[in-house]
């Protein structure tokens, strides 16, 4: 959104289409948005993990370090993490440009089916549910 504000294209509703409440960014999509709240929120839960705190699209890349997790364990939340960013962009590109309704069950659903992990015995800890 930011790109087509800098070159003056008009028509383009500068809202979120997430939340409808701030102008959109990277940085609001993927941190402070109220949508991306809650499906942070929804990840941790599902991996068993502390809470993501998202303040900045750089902590994404990052967040995994910060989980308690080691080896496979981190890097299979690290790979949800990344589902996750692309489900979500996904959702809000099919709101933004076919007016889709916004769905965060929906979003959560495929960032669970686009991560289908076979989890060796080892790694039975991270239960995902």
């Amino acid at each position: 959104m930011d790109a087509l504000q800098r070159r003056n294209i008009p028509g383009i509703d500068p809202r979120c289409v997430m939340c409808g409440e701030e102008d959109e960014s990277a940085e609001h999509l993927f941190s402070s948005c109220c949508v991306a709240a809650v499906i942070w929120q929804q990840v941790s839960r599902w991996c068993n993990i502390p809470n993501l705190l998202v303040f900045l699209v750089k902590d994404l890349l990052v967040a995994h370090d910060f989980c308690g997790l080691n080896g496979g364990k981190k890097e299979v939340v690290k790979g949800v993490i990344r589902v996750a960013c692309w489900s979500f962009w996904r959702a809000r590109n099919e709101a933004k440009f076919n007016r889709k309704t916004i769905s965060i069950g929906g979003i959560l659903s495929e960032i669970k089916s686009g991560f289908v992990v076979r989890v060796p015995p080892r790694f039975e800890v991270l239960a995902f549910g």
